[in-house]
C-alpha cells in the first residue's frame, strides 16, 4: 500500500512539473465581471499569458480596452445577442454607433469584433430574432470593414449563424463555447473557421473534438460566467488532449499556438504600449 502511493505522488509531482512547462490561452472570457485582481494575477503566473477578454455592450467594451492595457489581455469589443434583445429603438442604434465608432478609434487595439452573435434562447419572437440578425450583420461588416476576426456566441441558433457568415463571405470566425453537431462542425472546418472548447463536457461536445482537427480548436474558460477564472481554460485543454491522445504539454501548445495565430496577438502587442 505504502509503495502504491509512493507511486502515486510521484505521478503528480510528475505532472505539476509537466503543467509549469505549459503556457496556455484563453480563447474568450470576460474579465469585466472580475472584481478581484489577484485572480487575473494567479492565472498569468499559473501560465495563462494570452487572454482574449471580451465585451457585449459599450460598457463592457470600454472596460475590456482598458483592461487590455495590461500585459496579455487582449480585447474584442462587440454588441451581444442579449443586448440586441434588451434594447431597443433609438437606444440600440445609439450603442451600435458607438461601438462603431470605438471600434474605429481602437482599430490597432482590439483583436476581433466580439462578442456578437444570434441566441435564440433569449430571443423568443419573431421581432427579437430580427433585432439579434440586424446587430450580428452589422457587427459582422463592421469587421470586414476593419479587417478583424469576429468571436462568435451561437446558442439554438448554428444554422442560422453559418447561413449569415456564408452570405457575409467571413473568413476569420471563431465559433465561441461550441454546441453545434458535427455536421455543423464539420461544415465550419471546411470554411477555415476555428472552433473554441469550454469547460464543460458532453457526449456532443466530445464527438466535435474527436471529429475535427486540433488546427481547428481553441480552449476558453467563458469565465467567470462557465469557469472561474482564466485558469479553467486547462479543464478544456485536458478534454482535448485526452480525447486526441497526446499529452497535455503538446495540446496546451498547439492550442495556444491556435489561438495567437487566429487573434493575431504579436501583431496587437505593436499597436500600443502594455505595461
Amino acid at each position: 500500500m505504502v509503495g502504491s502511493v509512493k507511486q502515486i505522488s510521484r505521478e503528480i509531482a510528475q505532472m505539476q512539473q509537466e503543467r509549469q512547462k505549459a503556457e496556455t490561452a484563453d480563447a474568450h472570457c470576460h474579465l469585466d465581471l472580475i472584481s478581484d485582481p489577484t485572480i487575473l494575477i494567479n492565472a498569468i503566473n499559473f501560465g495563462v499569458h494570452t487572454i482574449i477578454t471580451n465585451g457585449i455592450d459599450v460598457a463592457t467594451s470600454k472596460r475590456a480596452l482598458e483592461l487590455s492595457e495590461r500585459k496579455y489581455i487582449f480585447p474584442a469589443i462587440g454588441i451581444d445577442p442579449e443586448t440586441a434583445v434588451k434594447l431597443d429603438g433609438k437606444a440600440l442604434d445609439n450603442e451600435i454607433n458607438q461601438i462603431m465608432e470605438l471600434a474605429r478609434q481602437n482599430k490597432d487595439k482590439i483583436v476581433a469584433i466580439g462578442e456578437i452573435g444570434l441566441d435564440y434562447v433569449k430571443a423568443k419572437t419573431d421581432a427579437t430574432k430580427a433585432r439579434q440578425r440586424m446587430v450580428f450583420e452589422r457587427m459582422l461588416d463592421l469587421a470586414k470593414e476593419l479587417g478583424l476576426p469576429v468571436s462568435v456566441h451561437s446558442r439554438e441558433s448554428m444554422d442560422a449563424v453559418l447561413e449569415i457568415l456564408e452570405k457575409r463571405d467571413m473568413r476569420k470566425v471563431h465559433l465561441h463555447f461550441f454546441e453545434g453537431n458535427v455536421q455543423q462542425a464539420k461544415e465550419a472546418e471546411k470554411k477555415g473557421y476555428m472552433i473554441s472548447i469550454p469547460p464543460t463536457e458532453s457526449s456532443k461536445r466530445k464527438q466535435v473534438i474527436k471529429d475535427v482537427s486540433i488546427d481547428r480548436l481553441m480552449a476558453e474558460s467563458d469565465c467567470p460566467v462557465v469557469g472561474k477564472t482564466p485558469v479553467d481554460v486547462e479543464f478544456s485543454i485536458h478534454m482535448i488532449a485526452d480525447i486526441k491522445g497526446i499529452p497535455f504539454v503538446k495540446a496546451a501548445e498547439m492550442l495556444t499556438n491556435n489561438t495567437k495565430k487566429f487573434f493575431e496577438v504579436e501583431r496587437a502587442k505593436l499597436g500600443h504600449i502594455r505595461g
